[in-house]
């Protein structure tokens, strides 16, 4: 038995997959592929698969990774196309390799890229855009940040690195690395903060991609 890791694209009509539904696909697609995942022992034997830091229920991603363990010795060749031919629509497998020394661990990951995009059926609003920047460029932009732990008043700015916007035309793409683990920042307070802020907008549509993750000192996650 060792460890395997598969970086994985989730995208269209698979964003609405929850993460229960994502694991049993993983797990199905597998199956039907024939790949030779080490499942538990016991009455009830189950393989053992774990997503690195799931995405919310209707966000997409280009970046996702998932952690299995696998019997044979190395893993198999043609997998990434072999599990591509099992999935459903919107998944996609781009690379699985071993964790011979056993990886990053998940427990690394610090931050997340993010790209929202804010679609307008009617034009982009004037002045939207350069609002926008122009708020995210202020030193403080306070938010109600909700937890397990209940609601707290925090400062977006000490949870971001960066932030850059473009229009591109019905549509403003915001790109944006925020917080992730612990100290998680949704991309979705970047929505609640305009809504906030400039409620002269209205927000038509907001859709949610994450592109890549990073660790503290912004190495990508692999």
């Amino acid at each position: 038995m060792f460890k395997a890791r598969m970086k994985f694209a989730k995208e269209g009509r698979a964003k609405y997959i929850s993460h229960l539904d994502l694991m049993q696909a993983m797990q199905r697609a597998m199956a039907r592929c024939q790949m030779p995942l080490w499942f538990t022992e016991g009455f009830n034997q189950h393989a053992y698969v774990s997503v690195a830091l799931p995405l919310s229920t209707g966000f997409s991603g280009e970046c996702e990774f998932l952690d299995f363990n696998l019997l044979s010795e190395a893993v198999p060749e043609g997998a990434v196309g072999a599990v591509n031919s099992a999935f459903p629509e919107g998944l996609r497998a781009m690379e699985i390799y071993p964790l011979s020394d056993g990886g990053m661990k998940v427990a690394e990951i610090a931050y997340s890229r993010y790209l929202v995009t804010y679609r307008f059926a009617a034009g982009v609003p004037e002045g939207f855009a350069e609002d926008v920047r122009a708020l995210f460029e202020r030193d403080t932009v306070e938010i109600l940040k909700r937890s397990k732990r209940g609601e707290k008043l925090v400062n977006m700015r000490e949870l971001m690195r960066g932030l850059t916007v473009e229009t591109e035309g019905n549509a403003v793409k915001v790109n944006t690395v925020t917080a992730a683990g612990n100290n998680n920042l949704s991309p979705e307070y970047i929505t609640k903060a305009i809504k906030q802020y400039l409620p002269q907008y209205k927000i038509e549509d907001a859709a949610y991609h994450r592109l890549c993750v990073y660790t503290e000192d912004m190495r990508p996650f692999r």
